[in-house]
């Protein structure tokens, strides 16, 4: 994808018609299919030609919320996309009323989220997190770290100091 001199870009809900677009990136970043996912659960990073850049995904069941499906284009990175997905889902699931947001990640991902507030937490919990997402059953996951994202009873300004110091 050729990128073009000025890095303006938008997020956006997802739309039905950017499903392909989302697949695509997956599969150009090498990350998982999931069958369970649906183009409404993403927030995608668009161009000002309506390229998309950037996407990921959230899902909240009751008072859980489950971010998966980050990725960016990799001409692209570098350029706060995937802080800029990260906090928005984050502040999507504080205004739902979500408590406790998960993340999986690889161990070179950790920092990144533990820059937005999220700890490390006991894998033993993804047996109950089976019911929020497909992926906690996946063999894949099993690689993965367990991290977890509380929010305070009040989180405006917490949420939006998190990860600033980069």
């Amino acid at each position: 994808m050729e990128v073009p001199q000025t890095r303006e870009w938008v997020i956006r809900r997802a739309l039905d018609d950017d499903s392909n677009s989302i697949r695509a990136l997956h599969k150009a970043l090498n990350r998982p299919m999931r069958g369970d996912s649906v183009s409404s659960e993403y927030f995608v990073v668009s161009t000002p030609q309506q390229s998309i850049v950037g996407c990921a995904a959230v899902r909240k069941i009751n008072s859980i919320g489950y971010l998966y499906g980050l990725g960016v284009d990799k001409s692209w990175r570098r350029c706060g996309i995937g802080h800029a997905l990260t906090q928005e889902r984050l502040e999507w699931l504080e205004v739902n009323g979500a408590a406790t947001a998960y993340v999986l990640a690889m161990f070179w991902n950790i920092r990144f989220f533990k820059k937005h507030g999220f700890l490390l937490a006991e894998r033993t919990l993804i047996e109950k997190l089976r019911d929020v997402h497909q992926d906690f059953s996946e063999r894949w996951s099993s690689r993965s770290a367990l991290l977890r994202y509380e929010f305070q009873p009040d989180t405006k300004s917490a949420i939006g100091h998190a990860g600033q110091d980069d």
